[in-house]
């Protein structure tokens, strides 16, 4: 007597399906799916100079600084505090940083006073969002309008133009054909990805966003954990304003207005939630950006009015949040 196995592939088959649709119900699947869908928009309405070396580097380069100052915010989002002020902390420490070059102070020294910067605002941030128990969005709203004031004052007239050769090549060069910024950012969010999801960090700032008491309980530092994530936030942001600079050559009292929405949207998009901590991930807020960035691209080559960028991201993310509610929404809390 004998018995018919059947094939391996028939046997795992009923089961790969569900898998799939699993990860792609996801927030990496459902966001890589959005980007597939911006590719193929793409390639219908612009063509083959969609994929061209010249309008891909665009792209890589518009996108970098945003997914550096993006990546290391979300570690306030996955913190469970939101902080609103990295736009505007982007601008002050581009302007901070421009300022010092153009009165002769060395580059390296000029940027680590702005880094120093971040970290005191960071701390701000935190003495009254953690120490005092105030609310994140309107601390950090009111941070956003103090250091857009401050922009304000200290720039008054056209700004000073400041050419950093090294970093104007690390923001405008290449490596190996892809933008050297870019490369940056990307590295950047592989390391956060890895510290979020492999690490017992990634896991106690995903407890403290989750449920803050439980990770008290379980004798996590939440104070220790939300003050450090604030810092992060704010350090990215100045990171983001010295590269500013270096790319553009100066930094008006108007720079990084309206980034940190662009860049909240966009890491909504890739998972990240507003309103609870503890959900996304790094990778999510890489493809999130490349989202939004494509859909730019697609406006800008098509010659179509930039202003209607707002209202299809403003779409996508009503949409992303019908899909996070759909996911499980405040049941994860």
């Amino acid at each position: 007597m004998t018995t018919a196995f059947a094939p391996a592939s028939d046997v795992e088959s009923p089961r790969a399906l569900p898998q799939v649709l699993s990860y792609l119900k996801g927030p990496v699947g459902s966001i890589g799916l959005m980007l597939a869908a911006v590719i193929i928009i793409g390639a219908i309405a612009v063509g083959p100079a969609f994929f061209s070396v010249s309008n891909v580097r665009i792209v890589g380069v518009a996108v970098a600084i945003p997914l550096i100052v993006g990546v290391l915010a979300s570690f306030a989002l996955l913190a469970g505090v939101v902080d609103l002020s990295i736009g505007s902390m982007v601008g002050f420490g581009a302007v901070a940083f421009n300022q010092l070059v153009a009165s002769g102070i060395d580059p390296w020294m000029a940027a680590g006073v702005t880094i120093l910067l971040g970290i005191v605002v960071g701390s701000i941030n935190a003495f009254v969002i953690v120490g005092l128990g105030a609310e994140p969005l309107a601390v950090t709203l009111g941070m956003l309008t103090l250091l857009r004031g401050v922009c304000q004052a200290i720039v008054v007239q056209a700004p000073p133009t400041t050419l950093i050769e090294p970093l104007y090549d690390v923001t405008q060069g290449t490596t190996f054909g892809i933008p050297t910024l870019l490369l940056i950012g990307v590295g950047l969010t592989l390391v956060a990805a890895g510290v979020v999801s492999k690490t017992r960090v990634g896991r106690k700032i995903q407890a403290v966003g989750g449920d803050p008491r439980a990770a008290q309980r379980a004798g996590i530092s939440v104070v220790r954990v939300r003050t450090v994530a604030l810092i992060v936030s704010a350090v990215g942001a100045a990171i983001g304003g010295i590269f500013y600079v270096g790319q553009l050559g100066s930094a008006s009292n108007i720079l990084g207005t309206g980034l940190e929405f662009q860049i909240y949207a966009a890491l909504m998009i890739g998972g990240y939630s507003i309103t609870r901590g503890g959900v996304g991930n790094p990778i999510g807020a890489l493809l999130g950006l490349l989202v939004v960035a494509g859909i730019t691209n697609i406006l800008n080559v098509s010659f179509i009015d930039p202003d209607y960028l707002d209202l299809i991201v403003a779409v996508i993310l009503l949409a992303a949040v019908l899909v996070d509610r759909f996911r499980g929404g405040d049941a994860f809390e």
